[in-house]
C-alpha cells in the first residue's frame, strides 16, 4: 500500500510540473529503494556481509562432482534436507517449484540454480536422491556426500541438523527449514524464512537483486 501511495505521489507531481523528469527519476529510485529491514521483515534475512563458502567436494544425483565453485555464475537455492523427511522437506520443495515457475514466468528461471544437499547420506543413495528431487523439477540437482563434509557446509551455512533415533531401523533428521540464497559469486547472502510463500519469494528474490545491485 505505501508503494502504490508513493507511485501516486510521484504521478501526481509530475502531473502537476513539480518536478522534471530527471529530478522525477532519482525521486522515484529514493522512495522505492530497498531498505535491509524491508528483507528482513517482508521474509527474507540478509547477512550485514556475504559469507564466503569454504570449499568442499560432494556429488550430485547424475555423479557429477558437485564443489564451491559449482555455486558460481547464477544464484543458487540451497536447501539442506533428506527424502525421508515426513513434512518439512517435501512441503518446502514444493514451495520452491511454484517459485521456480513463477521465475519461468518472469523469465529469470536461467538465473537460478536449486540444490538440495542431503543431511542423510546413509539412506539417500544417488539413485533415490535422483528419484526425489527430479519428481519436483528435472532441473533440481540433489547432492551428497561424507558426513563431515556435509556437516562442515551446514555449519558454513549458518545451517544445523541431528538425529533422532526412533527404534533400531529408523530416525529421523531435525535441521533448519530455511532456504539459503547464494549470489552468482558463491556467496552465501542470507535466507528466506520458513514458511515458504512461493511469490513472496519471488518478491524477495527480486529485491535482494535490486539491494546488492
Amino acid at each position: 500500500m505505501a508503494q502504490f501511495t508513493q507511485k501516486k505521489l510521484i504521478t501526481l507531481l509530475a502531473m502537476c510540473g513539480f518536478v522534471s523528469g530527471a529530478a522525477l527519476l532519482i525521486l522515484y529510485q529514493e522512495m522505492t529503494k530497498v531498505t535491509v529491514d524491508d528483507l528482513r521483515n517482508d521474509g527474507f534475512f540478509i547477512y550485514d556481509a556475504p559469507i564466503e563458502v569454504d570449499p568442499f567436494s560432494l556429488v550430485d544425483h547424475t555423479g557429477a562432482v558437485y564443489t564451491q565453485q559449482s555455486l558460481q555464475g547464477r544464484w543458487t537455492l540451497v536447501f539442506f534436507g533428506y527424502t525421508f523427511c515426513p513434512d518439512i522437506c517435501p512441503i518446502t520443495l514444493a514451495s520452491i517449484r511454484q517459485f521456480h515457475d513463477l521465475l519461468v514466468d518472469s523469465g529469470e528461471d536461467g538465473e537460478v540454480q536449486v540444490v538440495l544437499v542431503s543431511v542423510d547420506p546413509e539412506r539417500d543413495t544417488q539413485e533415490v536422491l535422483s528419484n526425489y528431487v527430479t519428481y519436483f523439477n528435472p532441473e533440481f540437482l540433489g547432492v551428497r556426500g561424507e558426513y563431515a563434509v556435509t556437516y562442515t557446509l551446514a555449519r558454513n551455512m549458518n545451517v544445523s541438523f541431528s538425529y533422532t533415533r526412533i527404534d533400531d531401523d529408523n530416525y529421523l533428521v531435525n535441521h533448519n527449514g530455511e532456504v539459503m540464497l547464494m549470489d552468482p559469486d558463491g556467496n552465501n547472502v542470507g535466507f528466506f524464512k520458513a514458511p515458504h510463500n512461493p511469490q513472496g519469494m519471488l518478491d524477495n528474490f527480486q529485491a535482494v537483486k535490486k539491494f546488492l545491485d
